[in-house]
């Protein structure tokens, strides 16, 4: 304790305070004593002083420093849910505060209260142990111990490996975190073993689409679609939009749907008709339904389904031309028939086979092959004219395609020349010839004859 002049006693730190702030007041103080003992004054004498203690008054530098310590920017736990029994790990992500552990240095001259300089520094932050609580999970690996320092705004990640236990529920394992000269962390960490957590209610749309195994180009094609809420709650304000992607397929029924709402579990159908061309390509092309329905507080979901329409290509065939060389066969000769046969469709005919029926001798079956698309290709029949006259002729086409085995029925007739007289004349005239020579001889010629 300290005593002044006629003064009560002080404590230490008054004491301090004043000897620091006011030094030269108090030996001005003893000036103006110790000139009442002389009976004569000094007042002029320590005035000018005064005033510059009054104005300017140096601080002893000072340093204050805030308790470092970190915090858990982030865990996540692998896999999100585990099985009872199962094997998983918890990374938590620990992160320096930076700008709460820091250290202030204030130094300088004052006027007032206000200081000259004020230097802030952030210090690091040593983690001497983290360790993970079970809380009823089990922890497979030890604490990390010393893990070291952390500089201002840096993070470390640090994994356990656990093991969940042989029941379902919800654990909240717990992160210890101990800072050397500093203050601990704890951070409880959501563990989900086999818990179906609650979520909010939502609807789901579903669609259920039918159309044809395959269509040919330029057929007309009809789909259903069956729209069924799959969700918890009621979807409203459903609106689907068909838009085809191929310029050769038409939509011929309208392009907008609208249904007002459905409950969980209810459907809704909706038809649909498209016209095709013949120039459509082969494959699947794609039509985009675009559906768009509201939640139950009015967020409004999107969803895009897409409707393949398969078009196989199918093939169809038929006969153009039937000619025959020479054009009118005689009978007795041979000739040939050709058939010209061609593909109208939109594939490719395999197996293409012509049969002919008729009353002509010959060849009664041509093999062609394939056909392509818009082309043709000839069946020849080698043949031998046995009659003259108009001879009927069926001719039957067998072919494959992608729609399978298909065939072809046609008929036909071939003119042939009549047999020329000409052979009956001179056998005829021969005969005559032969019979009047015979009766000359007989009758003149004779050996015995009275005519001699």
């Amino acid at each position: 304790m300290y005593t002044d002049q006629g003064q009560t006693p002080r404590n230490a730190r008054e004491y301090m305070e004043e000897m620091a702030i006011h030094p030269q007041e108090k030996t001005l103080a003893g000036f103006r004593n110790r000139d009442q003992k002389t009976g004569k004054t000094r007042n002029r004498y320590w005035s000018l002083p005064a005033a510059f203690v009054v104005l300017f008054v140096f601080i002893v530098a000072t340093a204050t420093a805030a308790d470092p310590t970190v915090i858990v920017t982030d865990s996540v736990v692998t896999p999100a849910v585990l099985m009872p029994g199962d094997t998983g790990t918890i990374t938590i992500l620990i992160k320096n505060t930076a700008q709460a552990a820091s250290e202030k240095e204030n130094s300088g001259i004052v006027l007032g209260s206000t200081f000259a300089s004020t230097k802030s520094t952030d210090i690091n932050v040593f983690i001497e142990n983290v360790h993970l609580d079970p809380n009823g999970i089990e922890v497979l690996n030890e604490d990390f111990d010393r893990v070291g320092e952390l500089g201002p705004g840096q993070s470390v990640p640090v994994t356990f490996v656990i093991k969940a236990p042989a029941k379902s529920g919800i654990f909240f394992p717990e992160a210890w975190i101990d800072v050397k000269n500093g203050r601990s962390t704890r951070f409880p960490i959501l563990v989900n073993v086999n818990t179906d957590i609650a979520t909010q209610k939502k609807p789901s749309l579903a669609i259920a689409k039918t159309l044809p195994s395959r269509v040919a180009p330029g057929e007309d094609i009809s789909a259903v679609l069956v729209v069924e809420n799959t969700g918890l709650t009621r979807a409203g304000d459903i609106a689907v939009v068909v838009n085809s992607t191929v310029k050769s397929i038409a939509l011929t029924t309208t392009g907008r749907y609208y249904i007002a709402s459905l409950e969980p579990g209810e459907k809704s159908t909706i038809n649909l008709w498209f016209a095709s061309d013949r120039n459509t390509p082969v494959g699947i092309s794609p039509v985009t339904l675009a559906v768009t329905y509201n939640n139950m507080d009015g967020t409004v979901e999107r969803q895009t389904e897409t409707l393949g329409i398969p078009f196989t290509g199918k093939a169809e065939i038929a006969i153009s031309s039937v000619t025959t060389d020479p054009v009118r066969p005689v009978p007795g000769n041979p000739f040939t028939l050709v058939v010209r046969v061609e593909n109208t469709g939109t594939d490719r005919a395999t197996s293409v086979r012509a049969t002919l029926d008729s009353a002509f001798a010959g060849t009664k079956d041509a093999f062609i092959g394939s056909i392509d698309k818009d082309s043709d290709a000839p069946a020849i029949f080698y043949l031998q004219a046995t009659k003259d006259g108009t001879v009927p002729a069926a001719i039957s086409i067998s072919y494959h395609d992608e729609y399978g085995t298909h065939r072809v029925n046609e008929t036909t007739a071939v003119m042939t020349n009549p047999a020329s007289p000409l052979p009956i004349i001179i056998a005829l005239l021969l005969i005559l010839c032969a019979g009047a020579g015979a009766a000359y001889w007989y009758y003149r010629i004779r050996p015995g004859n009275g005519h001699a």
